[in-house]
């Protein structure tokens, strides 16, 4: 073993098809080893990638499971530049496998427990042995056999295939995950516009009533002072009915004494023309009266399709709080591929790594969807009945009050009443 106890390396599951096993190579691995001399293996260092002091190269038996299945380790020493870097590490004979028949290769593993980098698998054998095969490099004798080299060879194919697959459905799943975001922005999106549509609907069909009620306030006054003309056209009309009476009664000779007949007749012109312009004034105000209640027509009609319209909105609002809620329960289960733990200890496998959550998704925006409506609303009741409804909107209080047939007058309520009997109703009112 190296400067270190192994408790106080972080272990970590990681698969070794990662992308991470880019950051650092191993180059110029042999076939073999021997056991009895120290071993030297070169690596570079990607220019992203910036080595700390925690970092550390270990030998590990071909088809480890996980980082805490090394068989010895040592630290690598930092580089303080970003540009790409060739070191190297030695371990001593002392710490090396003494056994002849398993492959081993370097792992290089971070501070964080994650494995950066894989060597090819090689393998410890003395030079004694006898071999199928035998190549002279650097003085040093290597010693392997071909069955050992079609092993090695296979086991790369697999874990480069597998590493393949594994590359090919994080591409799908980072497509289906962008897929899922644009369609999450656009539905917040409309949900944004339907608000404010309905905000501005609401209040439109607030100023509507306003102007509703002040519309039925003229209404009101306008009827008030007409039956206040009607009244004085009657005293008029009884005034001039005297007038004429007592004209009628007089005897001829009362003609001629002083003119009282001429001042009669004035006063009869004088009241027949006051009379005129209190008709004439009547019929403006029935024409005026007739143009506000066109005009309130109108204005109820509007705002029945404002209402229309309104729950209209509500109904795409609340589709739109369904889509959103069931759509995080539609969206696929994905399957990260790495996660960080504790250094060398640790009891996770390598099959289970492509089943640990992946960094690059924690980003991933939670789309989180509140009720707009108050838990506490007050009960609203007809203004002509006085009957509550708890639970109904505004709009539909609206609709109960509408289907009330209510004299504009006395505000009688007249459902039962057939719409002869009410016509007469009212116009005893304007008797």
């Amino acid at each position: 073993m190296a400067d270190s106890s192994p408790q106080q390396v972080t272990t970590n599951i990681m698969h070794k098809s990662t992308p991470a096993l880019t950051q650092v190579a191993f180059k110029d691995i042999p076939h073999s080893y021997s056991p009895c001399s120290p071993v030297t293996c070169s690596y570079t260092l990607t220019a992203p990638f910036q080595a700390s002091s925690r970092d550390w190269v270990g030998i590990f038996k071909v088809g480890w499971s996980t980082t805490k299945d090394y068989h010895t380790f040592v630290w690598v020493e930092p580089c303080g530049d970003q540009q790409p870097v060739s070191r190297k590490a030695c371990f001593k004979d002392y710490y090396l496998p003494k056994d002849d028949v398993d492959f081993y290769q370097f792992c290089y593993v971070d501070s964080t427990g994650h494995v950066c980098g894989a060597s090819t698998p090689f393998c410890f054998k003395t030079q004694t042995e006898p071999s199928a095969e035998s190549t002279l490099d650097n003085d040093l004798w290597v010693i392997t056999t071909q069955h050992q080299v079609d092993e090695s060879v296979r086991e790369k194919a697999a874990l480069k295939e597998a590493a393949d697959r594994i590359r090919e459905k994080n591409e799908e799943m980072q497509k289906d995950l962008q897929d899922e975001r644009r369609q999450v922005g656009v539905l917040e999106e409309q949900k944004k516009q339907h608000s404010q549509e309905k905000s501005e609907l609401e209040r439109e069909l607030s100023e509507m009533k306003a102007q509703n009620q002040r519309l039925e306030n003229t209404v009101q006054q306008q009827k008030q002072e007409m039956d206040s003309l009607k009244q004085e056209m009657l005293a008029q009309m009884t005034s001039q009915m005297q007038i004429q009476e007592k004209h009628a009664g007089s005897t001829p000779g009362c003609d001629d004494e002083g003119g009282g007949g001429e001042g009669d007749d004035g006063r009869l012109g004088q009241t027949e023309l006051e009379l005129r312009e209190a008709q004439a004034a009547i019929a403006e105000k029935e024409v005026l009266m007739e143009e506000k209640e066109h005009l309130m027509l109108t204005i109820r009609h509007q705002n029945d399709m404002l209402t229309q319209e309104n729950q209209n909105l509500r109904r795409d609002v609340e589709e739109l709080r369904r889509m959103l809620k069931e759509l995080p329960a539609a969206a696929p289960t994905h399957t990260p591929q790495h996660e960080v733990t504790a250094p060398p200890g640790g009891e996770l496998t390598q099959s289970d790594a492509g089943q640990t959550r992946d960094p690059s998704y924690d980003d991933l925006p939670v789309v989180s969807i509140t009720e707009d409506e108050d838990e506490d609303q007050p009960v609203l009741s007809c203004r002509h009945c006085l009957e509550s409804f708890p639970g109904m909107s505004r709009a539909e209080v609206e609709e109960h009050e509408r289907n009330h047939q209510v004299c504009p007058f006395c505000t009688l309520i007249c459902d039962n009443m057939e719409q002869s009997v009410f016509e007469d109703h009212v116009y005893s009112h304007e008797m």
